[in-house]
Order: structure tokens, then C-alpha cells, then sequence
């Protein structure tokens, strides 16, 4: 594995779309959850169009038909009857934690292995905004956030790892917006998310009963946006058709952070047909440019352009059965300075990234299946950084990418730093941790959800890896003379392994306005020959040991 997740993918979103019309006359738009908030999703005020939404969660559709969720409550206004002032205020909160903890693994050729990895998280949000016509002012904090607890020392591990340290307070969100009927504008610090989270990830919510992961971090930027919806007075399907404009200085991505001296600027046009939150397809182009105020020899540099394509879709939709349909594909291509070696001093980006989700729900029944790709480097002395970085909250499965390769990659950025090892360290060796991103794979994760009733779902299924280039620590690769080996020191093949996941989810709502939300998952990997040991002294060869994982979260929403 290159220093490639430096790779640098333009990460944006169309933040700002529009649902459309079925009608044809020239209504204004009614309030809608752009973003429906799911069982773990805090009260929805989590915005990515033009509408704004009601201000309450909506429970995942359950497998049986009978819905759980009340009607969503009306912002409360404060203007009295005939003051003109039309003046709205709305309040959502959440508090997350959650438990989870793995059986111990090697993290590296030398067998070293952490204290067990068992964090406690904890996350209070709270999201508040005001409104006065079309104008409108919208905050988002996240406070308590993070690890207090259970986590491997940055001495071993550094600090790209899946759960972020405690921090006492994360703004996520202070934009000015003003809205009309075809449009709006905004400018101000937003989150950003585009198709499925594969490159751009507002982190907003944990997945649904069906899936698995939560969500740690979500991408951040200092936004201007203009979108509009140009062909709105024609009516009908026309008024689908969105696009969007944006400047952006990043906050925090997968590939860049201010606060570590990054300085990514971005352009973005986006182009979309959307006709509901449920059936959308778009495409988006983006230029980022990206430099650090801490180099002065001209490292860390990159230029990038991206191209990516997503949408969703709803099929045979009835009362008791829908088929859904989902797709990000994207490419990367541009120059970096971010991995420069001995053999180029400026390498060329080339990378490919998809991925694509069906669910089928019959009754209490829903048939689920993802697949994934992301590109590898074959050859990390080479002039180009082919392998993909999938962004840290895009989640598939619990063990595989979320705990080995996260902590395993995290161990190799260490080592590969340390100057009583290596003497200088390479160039970008501290960024090697993935975070839990998917890199260098291929996933197959067919999965099946049961609705025993409407507030409780059983969910689980298997995951296979394998991998698009051979799984080698750049570390335990140089001392071998430049054959792949991989972290815990052996020859890898291209199995990652097999992962079975189990989860369930229960949902309450003892009042109209509290949803409480108890999820518990647990997972087994059990590694391929890409994690195979080295050799005994009888020449046999075994892959490195089972993985065990497990979680509770309890979310309480309003």
C-alpha cells in the first residue's frame, strides 16, 4: 500500500437540491425531510435542499406495513396572527453512546497487539435554526463527541483511527441561506454529501437497521452555493431539473483538515434530475487544488479533478413491497507531490471508485445486497497513486475495514515514521491510517432484515473481500526488498476474508416527540491468505486468527 489516500479526491456535494412538483401549478414547496432521519438519526435538521423539513424523525420504513411515526409537529411560530412577520424557529437534539469492543489482533510483523480495543463514545447535537421569509440562519453543534475511553495510545497507533478523540465541541453547521421557489443561496460552513457517501459523507446519520457502522466524523466546508432549478416554470418534469454552483475552502474531509495547515479549494458544478428524496440521479464535476501553509519544498501538492455519477430509484412500489435501487461511480485523475519517492518527484492520480445498493421488501421480509469496488496500487514505488479511498463514514460491515485494516494501516504510518527505524520517513508516511476507509477491495455483502414487529428488526448476512492489488504494509515491504508483504508479515494473496455480521434494532417513541433507539451488532471475520503468517519452521503457512466485534448504541432523539 502507497501513501495513495493522499490521492486527494475532490470531495463535494450538491448541498442544496430541490424536491420537485407533481403538479404542474406554480405552487410554492411544501416543508419536507431531506434527509429522513432513520432510528439513529437525530431530529431532522439535517437540510440538503431548498425545502426546509418539518423538524422531526421519521422511522425507517419497518418490514410490516404499519407505520410507527406520528405526523411531524409544525415549527413553532412567533409571529401573532396578522403581524406579517412570518418568523419560524426550530429546535432538533440527540445524544448517542455507545460501547464496542474487538477481540485483540496483531497490528504488525513483530505480533504487537493493543490493549483490548473497546471505546465508549459519546455525541450530543443539537440543531437549531430561524427563519424570516426566505431568509434563514442554521447551526448545527455536535459537544461531548467522541472517545472517553478504550482506545490505543497515539504513541502506537497515531491518531488516524476510526474513533476520534474526545472533543468538548464540533461546529458542523453556521450558514446564512435565503430561499425562493426555483433556488437558493447560501454561504456559510456547511457538511457536504453527494450519492452514497462514497466520496463526499456529511456523517449526518448511522445507518438503518439493515446495515451496519456508525458514523464518526462527516465532511465539513466553508461554502458558496448558488442552486436553482432553472426549467421550474415550464412545470411538470421540468421542474426536476436542478444544478448547482459552488466555491469551497475544506474544513475537514477524508483527505484534508485546516487545522493540520491544509489549504483545499474547490469548484464544483453539479447538474441533477430529482424528482422525489427516493428517486434522484445526478452527476458532478470538481477542481480541487490543495496545498499546506507547513511545506515550503513544494510537497504536499495536489491537483485533481473528479467526475461522479449517482442516483437511486424506486421500483414496483406498493403498500407492503418496494424494490430500491442505488449507485455511485466516480474517477479521479489529476498530479500530487503528496507520496513523492525516489522514482518521481510528481506522481499522477488515476483512481475508480463504485458502489452500488439493492434492497427488496416483501411484507416483513427485505432482501438487501452491496457491492463495492475500490481501485489498488499495484506498485507503490511507481510514478502514480492508483489506489481509492472510500470516505471514512461510508460504512460496510463491522470487523474488516472499521478495525483491522484501520488499525493494522494506522500501526504502519507509525513505524514507517518512527526515525529509529527507517531514519527519515517517506514522504506522507503519516497519513497511511485509513480510518476505517475502504481501500484496494472488491465487497460482495448480501444481507436479509426481518421484521419480527414494527419497532424491532433482526438483520444480518455475510461479507466477502478481496482485494484489487495485494495487501502490503509499506513498511514490512521495504525491509523485504519491495515483495509485497503485508502487515503481520507474510505473503498476501488477494482473499481478504469472510465477515458475518449480526445486528438488531428496537424503536420507541413513549411520546409523540422522543424517539429512543437501542441497536446491537456484533461481527466475526475470519481472514484470507491476504492476511497469511509467515511461514513456520516446517514451511506451513496460516492466516492470521479470527476477529471478533461487537456494539450497543442507545440514541435518544426529539
Amino acid at each position: 500500500m502507497s501513501m495513495t489516500r493522499l490521492a486527494l479526491a475532490a470531495v463535494c456535494s450538491l448541498a442544496a437540491t430541490a424536491r420537485a412538483q407533481a403538479e404542474d401549478a406554480g405552487l410554492p414547496l411544501a416543508p419536507v425531510a431531506a434527509n429522513p432521519g432513520g432510528a439513529d438519526a437525530p431530529s431532522q435538521l439535517i437540510r440538503e435542499g431548498f425545502e426546509a423539513d418539518a423538524g422531526a424523525d421519521e422511522v425507517p420504513e419497518a418490514a410490516a406495513p404499519a407505520p410507527v411515526t406520528p405526523p411531524a409537529p409544525e415549527p413553532a411560530k412567533s409571529d401573532e396572527a396578522g403581524s406579517g412577520l412570518d418568523v419560524t424557529a426550530a429546535l432538533g437534539a440527540s445524544a448517542r453512546v455507545s460501547y464496542q469492543g474487538a477481540t485483540p489482533f496483531p497490528l504488525d510483523a513483530t505480533g504487537e497487539r493493543p490493549p483490548t480495543i473497546a471505546p465508549l463514545l459519546t455525541r450530543v447535537r443539537v440543531s437549531p435554526e430561524i427563519r424570516l421569509k426566505g431568509f434563514g440562519l442554521v447551526a448545527e453543534a455536535d459537544t461531548a463527541t467522541g472517545a472517553i475511553l478504550g482506545v490505543p495510545a497515539a504513541s502506537l497507533v497515531g491518531d488516524r483511527v476510526p474513533y476520534p478523540a474526545l472533543a468538548a465541541l464540533d461546529l458542523r453547521k453556521l450558514f446564512l441561506e435565503y430561499r425562493w421557489s426555483s433556488g437558493a443561496f447560501r454561504v456559510g460552513l456547511q457538511t457536504q454529501s453527494w450519492g452514497l457517501g462514497l466520496l463526499a459523507n456529511d456523517g449526518a446519520k448511522d445507518p438503518e437497521a439493515g446495515d451496519f457502522g456508525q458514523q464518526q466524523f462527516g465532511n465539513t466546508t466553508y461554502r458558496a452555493l448558488l442552486a436553482v432549478r432553472p426549467l421550474f416554470s415550464l412545470g411538470g418534469a421540468f421542474r426536476a431539473f436542478e444544478t448547482a454552483l459552488a466555491a469551497d475552502l475544506i474544513n475537514r474531509d477524508n483527505f484534508g483538515e485546516f487545522s493540520r495547515g491544509d489549504r483545499a479549494f474547490q469548484g464544483v458544478l453539479a447538474l441533477r434530475f430529482n424528482k422525489d428524496a427516493d428517486n434522484t440521479v445526478g452527476v458532478y464535476g470538481v477542481y480541487r487544488n490543495q496545498r499546506n501553509v507547513n511545506a515550503t519544498d513544494g510537497g504536499k501538492a495536489t491537483d485533481v479533478f473528479v467526475v461522479d455519477a449517482a442516483g437511486k430509484w424506486e421500483f414496483f412500489k406498493r403498500r407492503n413491497r418496494v424494490l430500491k435501487v442505488g449507485f455511485e461511480a466516480l474517477t479521479i485523475n489529476g498530479t500530487t507531490t503528496q507520496a513523492r519517492n525516489e522514482n518521481a518527484a510528481l506522481l499522477r492520480v488515476q483512481q475508480f471508485g463504485a458502489a452500488a445498493k439493492v434492497s427488496y421488501r416483501s411484507h416483513r421480509l427485505t432482501l438487501l445486497a452491496d457491492w463495492g469496488f475500490a481501485s489498488g496500487d499495484q506498485n507503490p514505488s511507481d510514478d502514480r497513486i492508483e489506489n481509492f479511498l472510500m470516505d471514512r463514514d461510508f460504512k460496510v460491515g463491522l470487523v474488516l475495514f472499521d478495525q483491522v485494516m484501520a488499525y493494522q494501516s494506522a500501526r504502519a504510518g507509525v513505524r514507517a515514521s518512527d526515525p529509529n527505524l527507517v531514519g527519515v520517513p517517506p514522504e506522507g508516511a503519516d497519513l497511511l491510517g485509513t480510518a476505517g476507509s475502504i481501500t484496494g477491495v472488491w465487497y460482495l455483502f448480501p444481507r436479509v432484515k426481518y421484521g419480527l414487529f414494527d419497532w424491532l428488526d433482526l438483520y444480518g448476512g455475510p461479507l466477502f473481500a478481496f482485494g484489487t492489488a495485494r495487501l502490503a504494509d509499506p513498511f514490512n515491504t521495504r525491509l523485504g526488498g519491495g515483495t509485497a508483504v503485508n502487515p503481520v508479515g507474510g505473503r498476501p494473496g488477494l482473499y481478504l476474508g469472510t465477515e458475518v455480521d449480526l445486528g438488531v434494532q428496537a424503536r420507541f417513541r413513549p411520546i409523540p416527540e422522543l424517539l429512543i433507539t437501542a441497536t446491537g451488532e456484533g461481527g466475526l471475520f475470519l481472514p484470507g491468505d491476504a492476511y497469511s503468517l509467515p511461514a513456520d519452521v516446517a514451511g506451513q503457512v496460516a492466516p492470521m486468527g479470527p476477529v471478533g466485534f461487537g456494539r450497543l448504541r442507545l440514541m435518544v432523539s426529539i
